[in-house]
């Protein structure tokens, strides 16, 4: 839903509540009408990598968690040299989309990079 609803003007439901806004435009701490589609598409997405991310394996031992934390390494450098290269590279409401989606970008690394190393770690039989 959320990648069908950023690069589309679709979606899918509406729901239109009153929610305070800290800080918006040139006013603080206001109530406003919003439709909070995008709030629960992206507090869902973050809290359900979250999940994934510090799920523990079935067999957690200490090599595992050494992978994990050389995922985790891997993937703040990938997504923090691409943020670089957007900086640097990309202008305008483009670099707006690529920031926003570095925010996931991180999880999704990780995710691949731990699966990955823990597949070829898992094939070579040494976790027995």
């Amino acid at each position: 839903m959320g990648v069908a609803f950023l690069f589309s003007e679709y979606s899918f439901f509406e729901l239109e509540c009153k929610v305070l806004a800290i800080i918006n435009d040139d006013s603080y701490f206001e109530v406003m009408q919003d439709d909070i589609y995008e709030e629960i598409m992206i507090v869902g997405l973050i809290v359900s990598m979250i999940f994934i991310v510090f799920s523990k394996e079935k067999d957690e031992d200490e090599y595992i968690a050494q992978i994990r934390m050389y995922s985790l390494v891997w993937s703040i450098l990938i997504g923090s040299a691409l943020l670089l290269l957007a900086t640097v590279f990309v202008y305008g409401l483009y670099y707006m989309t690529v920031a926003f989606l570095n925010m996931f970008l991180i999880l999704f690394l990780f995710v691949i990079k731990f699966n990955i190393e823990l597949y070829k770690f898992r094939r070579t039989g040494r976790d027995q």
